[in-house]
């Protein structure tokens, strides 16, 4: 997903570029500021989380446009040290 894009703007470029609008990806680039590669990141992944271009009415769900999870390492700190080093500050 592209970084630094709010579920405003998400939604936006999937609406321009669904079929119902039917926008060119470098139209509703210019309209939103983003990259055409970024339209394309953020359109692809919605289709493939589940948005259906060709449904009526849109349906836009939020878990279609948000970021996927991130993977690295689980952190070593409880919820119990970071209550304390809150607590201190």
């Amino acid at each position: 997903m592209a970084p630094n894009t709010d579920l405003a703007t998400r939604a936006l470029i999937v609406t321009l570029k669904s079929p119902l609008v039917g926008m060119k990806t470098a139209d509703v680039a210019e309209k939103t500021g983003c990259s055409v590669r970024q339209v394309q990141r953020i359109y692809a992944s919605a289709i493939e989380r589940g948005f259906d271009p060709n449904e009526r009415p849109l349906i836009l769900k939020d878990e279609r446009l948000e970021d996927a999870p991130r993977s690295g390492r689980p952190s070593k700190q409880t919820s119990e040290a970071v209550e304390i080093v809150v607590a201190k500050v």
